[in-house]
Formats: C-alpha cells, structure tokens, sequence
C-alpha cells in the first residue's frame, strides 16, 4: 500500500515536530492530533514544538489541510 500523503500532504518541520508531540501523547491519527492542539496551547511545550517562528493557528491550519487531503483517519506513522 502506497502512501497518498507522499503526493498530497507534506508537513512543515513545525507540523511534524507537533505530529511528534501529539504522538507522544497518545493520538494515532492526524485527526488525534489536530484534537490536541488546544493541549499543546495550553502547554509549556509550544516553544519547544514550534520554534519562534511558527503559531498554533499556523499549524491548525496546515492540519486541516492534510486532514481534508488524506482523511483524518490517516495514522501519524505514516507521516513521521
């Protein structure tokens, strides 16, 4: 099985650093994720997953990208 995503949906380093967050807190899916953002805002974690440069508005943005390109289902091992 292929993964759609290599063609349609390529994450920022920012995204992949929160996809990697949200891993480590127990979502399996892009859509787990993206349901923990208001986690990660309240979070001490933001500068250490964002940087300085990116917001979490950004990222939810980016997110809702992949989610209506590859399915909120998709599971984050295929996109780390």
């Amino acid at each position: 099985m292929t993964n759609t995503w290599d063609e349609e949906f390529h994450p920022s380093a920012s995204a992949r650093s929160t996809l990697r967050w949200a891993h480590e807190h127990d979502a399996s899916t892009i859509g787990e994720a993206y349901d923990l953002l208001d986690q990660l805002e309240g979070s001490n974690d933001v500068p250490e997953v964002l940087g300085q440069d990116d917001t979490i508005e950004g990222i939810r943005e980016e997110l809702e990208l992949g989610i209506d390109l590859i399915g909120a289902d998709a599971a984050l091992t295929s996109l780390l």
